[in-house]
């Protein structure tokens, strides 16, 4: 299959409403994401030293395409909140706030007519997850708890067909409540009742545009930072600063800790052919940031 001979949005950046610099193929990645920081896209939701590939997993080529990926639903979920009159309060509150994804996919998921809209944010929710997740650092030691997990972990992926995740997640009140639950296609387990879990919900989604589809703030900066009066409501982004805990009941399990890409083009590669998922699974295992799955882990109060 045609791979991308560039690192992100060197194509896709021609295409995207937003104002970004044109970028020519020998430009590296960090040139590429610093120039999409400075106008405005979020880049700091992940280890960008993962982008230049990881050892023993995957290929700097792998990144791209992920990138490219993620950009790439970016433009499909603007041009959507732009174009369908039913999302003309998130792009308000997108242009104002910034995005509240939280609030989109619960919204939409209600809505079979806001379907795209839908399928675009959980894919961008998941696959920032997913990215989130990975340490560029050397091999960490896998927590006891999570040992057993493994095994699950290599069976679900060589029997689930077409695209999907793998989560692991906390199930339970105790620590050791743990398992593997997958979902399929545009599934996520990330938000549920109105309410993100597992990350906090003010982080950033890597790549994320400031706004719907225009680098301008939509309001000065001291209106948009003012606190709201007793009539406005703030979105639940600026509302909440961290998903971990409930204050309430409200929390639900299973609440996510970590997720694995399963779409072919995350994987496939000279490394990973079209059944080498067990092998990419046990590659992710040794990869993932072991240290941020357990502070997920111990934040979550029952």
């Amino acid at each position: 299959m045609s791979r991308p001979s560039s690192s992100i949005l060197r194509s896709a950046l021609a295409q995207t409403p937003l104002a970004l610099p044109r970028i020519t193929p020998r430009i590296q990645t960090r040139t590429l994401l610093n120039a999409a920081s400075r106008s405005g896209i979020n880049t700091s939701s992940i280890d960008y030293r993962i982008l230049e590939g990881i050892n023993g997993f995957l290929p700097k080529e792998n990144f791209d395409r992920l990138q490219e990926w993620q950009v790439g639903l970016w433009n499909r979920l603007q041009g959507e909140v732009n174009n369908n009159p039913a999302l003309i309060e998130t792009k308000q509150k997108w242009d104002k706030y910034g995005l509240d994804m939280t609030d989109l996919i619960s919204s939409t998921a209600k809505d079979k007519n806001l379907t795209l809209a839908y399928n675009y944010a959980a894919l961008l929710l998941n696959n920032s997850f997913f990215l989130e997740g990975l340490s560029a650092e050397n091999t960490q030691q896998v927590p006891t708890e999570f040992r057993d997990l493994k095994a699950k972990l290599e069976g679900y992926a060589e029997g689930i067909v077409g695209g999907g995740w793998l989560w692991i997640v906390r199930c339970g009140d105790s620590q050791n409540d743990l398992d593997v639950i997958p979902t399929f296609a545009s599934g996520t387990l990330l938000v549920t009742q109105r309410s993100q879990r597992g990350r906090e919900s003010t982080l950033p989604l890597f790549a994320e545009p400031p706004t719907s589809g225009s680098t301008e703030p939509s309001s000065s900066p001291s209106s948009a930072s003012a606190p709201a009066t007793e009539t406005e409501e703030i979105p639940l982004n600026k509302r909440s600063s961290r998903s971990f805990t409930s204050n309430s009941n409200r929390l639900q399990y299973p609440t996510p800790l970590a997720v694995l890409n399963l779409y072919e083009h995350a994987y496939l590669s000279d490394k990973y052919g079209v059944w080498s998922k067990k092998e990419y699974v046990n590659d992710w295992w040794k990869n993932v940031d072991w240290r941020k799955v357990q502070k997920r882990n111990a934040e979550i109060s029952p």
